[in-house]
């Protein structure tokens, strides 16, 4: 935490422009604003090696020169403090003390529009209103932004501008993606604000980086002094005409920048003379002065017809008054000509800053098209900015559902401004949404439909629980039912009112009663007027059978029993009884809360309600992986006596399974009934007599039922195959590095980097030199900071072995940090021994909720370990673009100077032994092995997923071999049925991709699939694209980000897919016009 801000006296680069129009009181502002950012960030250097405060100071300079106020000037200081990699120990509550709130708002917008890329790169669109279009269609919030805070901007913008001085230390790639951002972002920026001095440095700027030869070219043909030169004659003249009539204007030609000679250029398809490349400005003395330069202008030169602009009568949004003409000089010659009084031409090239030089301007909306959100809507942003609309009281599972169904279906939690909420919690308007996801338990929750509001939503939760788990979504509906009719007294355990739930499902269109529960469970049931049937009927004379318990004590055994209304107990509730002072046994379930005050009690319980001595179900379905599984599951959680348990294959291919019961309740029986009914693909359930297991029919198969081999989860011990290299690199890493390294592990998504890690853990570091520690960020991702370091501590006094060792979870709330520190030194069981720390999935750090203690302090604090205690090591594990990962803010400080070792797909006799060994009772004719090994590329997760579906199969049809045939049936029957979850990593959408780079990528991986070769040039990919509007540097930066994730191989200047198992699915599943469709409606 920071402490108070010491005086520190403003630099000089600084302190003369303040002084000049400031007050005292406001330089003691800004002195303060300065000492916070010395603070803030002292120790830390810009890439060129400049201490980074010098970038503060000259932002703040460049506000300075435009009279900006104290607070804007506070906040221009204080602009980077939110930036862990370059600050720490300032934040906005200390600002919002130290300063007010109104410099830490504007602290907190401007590191807003720091998230703000380029939405193009390449085509420039050549008017400012074009640019300004194209920015608003693809970020509307950037306008909320202008409209709410315009000084945020303005500090964004002179920001950029002392970046580009030391833009040239940076990698080309880093330089032209920043241009690019200025060129499309904050160059339009300064001229909606007005700031057309900083738009034409913005933009000579950005020009220079992103076409450097060009832009020599031009200033090469363009001198400024040529063009003074060239245009002094028709200056010359002007001032003749305007001195004979007594006339005082002041004359000057202004420069355009170069970027504007480009565009000239490109709209005449000619060079321009030097002498009409400048606008020639006239200033008058007041506004109707202006009216007579434009006449006197006219009588030099005739106007061109439809060319004037009066900007006075009819100002610009951005504020802007003038008047504007182009007049013929000679053939073929047009000059432009612009008049303006002397405050016009200050709010001409100062825009919005004029007002600091106390001249008022009326800006209107920067984007006329979008104000706030229309009634019954809001607005949210996702974290990379983009809007998204939904309506009010729209939660975050709206928002999964409204960017795409996969995410939705994937949800398992939400980050709202950076803290984790329920799923339910309304969302308000400007909220910063993230998406939590897991690829494991996939799927919706029925309960999701209590609270979804959009029907886009409610419309994907229902088709996914109806297709997936009809199941959950049955029990679900059950539960309503069950709520909904037990108040009224009816029960759903009681047969009659079974019976009149069946008829009534029938009348309202249902084909059974279970067809109602799923769709009740799909929240497509009026509960209300089902209820309200089912009491006309009980008033009919059609009511359900009293329930009547057994009373275990002989002296109540014949009292009257009545069933108490507090809690309703109903079959299979635990009950006791209670005789009331008008000699009643009263029945209550067992935890009522009434209960707990009365006495005494006796003991009860529910008769066997027409109840049969045994019983038989049998059970026809489609034979598919997990049915016997599934069945067996549902017996287990009924807790129902099960006899004998036969599971038949029958001649047509479909499956039989007959369960013999014990007794049974029949309300038990009932449910147990729609419960297997419920399974998916479960054709039939029914009732019958019990047979004997010889009268099973001579054409079924006694269906087997094995433990499937392979497996997508991470392995180690007997089911980790090859990586002895990897190993051996990942322990001479570990043993090699320097005080203050790390060591991070990346590869492709799912290559094996947790089963590797897992190995290394338990068999190659299995030494009491070493406390291994082992933390998982998928489970932890939306967890807070304190849970973070507090299951660090768990998992080191888990490795240590002593039970006494355990953190002290009070005293780590305190102060984690400190108490982090202390547990690490002051524990005996510690000295001498090395601790190894591996995060697996690393990238989710950020997803952690800071409390009680920030990211960047634990950050620091580790970084200070590693480099001073000497018994500390940190493996980062990590999948997808190694130049992504490397940008994760949160761990950036340590992988700057870590070692990095790469995991690939396997070696061929460890891609053979898994496909092989496993196997126990099938085997694999050689040449399927090497059509496996083809198709897969040696990846050991498509190795498991074919080799886990093809054993199956050969389970089902009871084959002892696996041969060629069958793996192209699999290729030609189940993988194109196979969604897209599968393979959405390897084109990016887990490996720090933004959404437009995923569809590019998707874009060029379709396009290679779909290709008559099996490589593609990146020309013969721009030809295949020519109807698409591609950018080829992008296209390239793409394929290369493929590349780093072994999605794509580069071959010479060719380039594949590396997995031929990909490009099949790829062809099976997607043509150009999808993806471009999809990209359409995710837009």
């Amino acid at each position: 935490m920071a402490t108070a801000p010491t005086a520190v006296s403003l630099p000089p680069s600084l302190a003369p422009l303040i002084s000049p129009y400031l007050s005292a009181a406001d330089q003691e502002m800004v002195a303060q604003a300065y000492a916070l950012a010395a603070q803030a960030h002292a120790g830390f250097f810009r890439h060129d090696g400049s201490p980074y405060i010098e970038h503060v100071t000259a932002v703040a300079a460049q506000l300075a020169h435009w009279h900006a106020p104290a607070p804007v000037l506070a906040a221009g200081l204080l602009h980077d403090i939110r930036k862990e990699k370059y600050a720490a120990g300032v934040t906005l509550a200390e600002v919002t003390a130290v300063l007010g709130s109104e410099v830490a708002q504007l602290v907190d917008n401007v590191s807003r529009l720091g998230r703000l890329g380029a939405p193009y790169t390449a085509d420039y669109p050549h008017s400012v209103q074009d640019r300004m279009a194209q920015v608003a269609a693809q970020l509307p919030w950037v306008a909320l932004m202008l409209q709410r805070s315009p000084l945020a901007v303005v500090i964004k913008i002179a920001d950029k501008l002392h970046n580009f001085e030391s833009l040239a230390v940076l990698p080309v790639e880093r330089q032209t993606n920043f241009a690019n951002g200025v060129m499309s972002i904050f160059a339009p920026f300064a001229e909606r604000l007005g700031m057309r001095i900083a738009k034409r440095q913005l933009e000579d700027h950005a020009f220079a980086v992103l076409q450097p030869a060009l832009f020599a070219d031009l200033q090469r043909r363009y001198p400024e002094t040529a063009r003074q030169t060239a245009a002094q004659p028709i200056i010359d003249r002007l001032q003749a005409a305007f001195t004979a009539h007594s006339f005082p204007v002041q004359l000057f030609a202004r420069h355009r920048s170069l970027f504007d000679m480009h565009r000239l250029e490109a709209v005449a398809q000619k060079e321009i003379l030097l002498h009409l490349a400048d606008p020639i400005i006239i200033i008058c003395p007041d506004e109707a002065a202006c009216y007579q330069a434009l006449g006197a202008v006219h009588a030099l030169w005739p106007p061109q017809p439809g060319q004037i602009w009066d900007y006075i009568a009819a100002p610009r949004p951005n504020g802007y008054r003038g008047l504007h003409t182009r007049v013929h000089l000679d053939e073929g010659e047009w000059l432009s000509v612009v008049i303006r009084d002397g405050q016009m031409d200050v709010v001409a090239e100062n825009g919005v800053t004029a007002v600091w030089r106390g001249i008022s301007i009326e800006l209107q909306s920067p984007f006329p098209a979008w104000q706030e959100p229309p009634a019954g809507k809001i607005g949210v942003l996702t974290p990379i900015g983009d809007f998204i609309s939904l309506p009010v009281g729209a939660t975050p599972v709206d928002f999964a559902y409204a960017i795409h169904m996969g995410l939705g279906h994937q949800c398992t939690g939400a980050l709202v401004n950076g803290k984790q909420v329920t799923l339910d919690q309304p969302l308000e308007n400007g909220d910063v949404v993230r998406i939590l996801t897991s690829v494991a338990n996939v799927g919706p929750s029925p309960e999701w439909l209590n609270f979804a509001k959009t029907a886009r939503a409610r419309s994907a939760i229902r088709r996914w629980l109806k297709a997936q788990k009809p199941q959950h979504a049955a029990e679900s509906g059950w539960q309503k039912v069950d709520e909904t009719l037990r108040p009224a007294g009816l029960t759903l355990s009681a047969p009659n009112v079974m019976n009149r739930l069946t008829a009534i499902a029938r009348q309202l269109g249902f084909e059974s009663r279970d067809a109602l529960f799923l769709a009740a469970g799909l929240n497509q049931v009026d509960l209300g007027r089902l209820l309200r049937l089912m009491q006309e009927t009980a008033e009919n004379g059609d009511d359900s059978t009293p329930l009547h318990a057994t009373i275990v004590s002989l002296a109540e055994a014949d009292m009257s029993q009545r069933l108490a209304a507090c809690c309703r107990p109903a079959p299979p509730d635990a009950i006791v009884g209670y005789v009331t002072k008008s000699g009643v046994l009263s029945i209550h379930r067992a935890n009522c809360h009434k209960v707990r005050h009365l006495g005494p009690l006796i003991q009860a319980e529910w008769p066997l309600v027409d109840s049969q001595p045994r019983a038989e179900i049998q059970l026809l379905a489609l034979d598919r992986p997990g049915l016997v599984r599934d069945v067996s599951q549902i017996m287990a959680d009924a807790d129902i006596n099960m006899t004998s348990f036969h599971a038949d294959r029958l001649a047509d291919g479909s499956a039989r399974i007959v369960l013999g019961l014990g007794e049974i309740p029949r309300w038990r029986l009932d449910r147990l009934v729609a419960q297997l009914e419920s399974i998916a693909q479960v054709r039939q359930v029914e009732r019958r007599a019990p047979t004997l297991s010889g009268q099973l029919m001579h054409d079924s198969v006694l269906a087997r039922h094995f433990e499937n081999p392979y497996t997508l989860r991470p392995v180690s011990g007997a089911g980790f195959y090859g990586r002895r290299r990897e190993l051996r690199e990942l322990i001479n890493n570990l043993r090699d590095v320097r005080p203050g390294e790390a060591v991070l592990l990346w590869g492709p998504r799912r290559i094996g980097k947790t089963s590797l890690l897992l190995e290394f853990q338990q068999r190659v570091m299995a030494s009491q030199d070493y406390v291994l520690v082992f933390l998982d960020m998928q489970r932890l991702s939306g967890r807070s900071t304190t849970i973070f370091i507090r299951d660090i501590l768990r998992a080191v006094a888990q490795a240590i072995g002593h039970p006494e060792v355990t953190p002290r979870i009070n005293r780590l709330r305190r102060d984690p940090l400190g108490y982090f520190r202390s547990f690490l030194d002051n524990n005996p069981h510690l000295r001498d021994k090395h601790i190894v720390l591996i995060i697996d999935e690393f990238q989710l750090l950020p997803h952690l909720t800071e409390e009680e203690v920030t990211l960047a302090d634990i950050n620091h604090t580790f970084r200070s370990l590693i480099q001073h205690r000497g018994g500390l090591s940190i493996i980062f594990s990590g999948g997808g673009v190694l130049d992504s990962l490397l940008k994760q803010p949160d761990a950036s400080f340590m992988l700057e100077v870590a070692r990095y070792q790469k995991v690939d797909c396997l070696d061929e006799p460890a891609a053979r032994q898994l496909i092989v060994e496993p196997a126990q009772r099938v085997a694999y004719t050689p040449t399927a092995v090497d059509n496996l090994l083809t198709l897969t590329a040696r990846h050991p997760y498509y190795l498991q997923w074919l080799c886990g579906e093809l054993m199956a199969r050969a389970d089902r049809e009871e084959r002892q071999v696996i041969a060629d045939e069958h793996v192209e049936r699999l290729l030609t029957e189940w993988l194109p049925e196979q969604g897209e979850q599968f393979f959405n990593h390897l084109w990016g959408s887990s490996a720090g991709l933004t959404r437009p780079q995923q569809f590019l990528s998707k874009l060029a991986l379709v396009t290679m699939a779909g290709g008559a070769a099996e490589t593609m040039s990146l020309a013969e990919m721009e030809n295949s694209l020519s109807g698409v509007l591609v950018d080829t540097p992008h296209l390239w930066y793409v394929l290369q980000d493929l590349a780093q994730m072994d999605t794509v191989m580069a071959v010479g200047e060719r380039y594949a897919i590396k997995m031929p198992l990909f490009r099949r699915w790829l062809q099976a599943n997607y043509t150009l016009d999808r993806v471009l469709k999809e990209r359409t409606r995710g837009s």
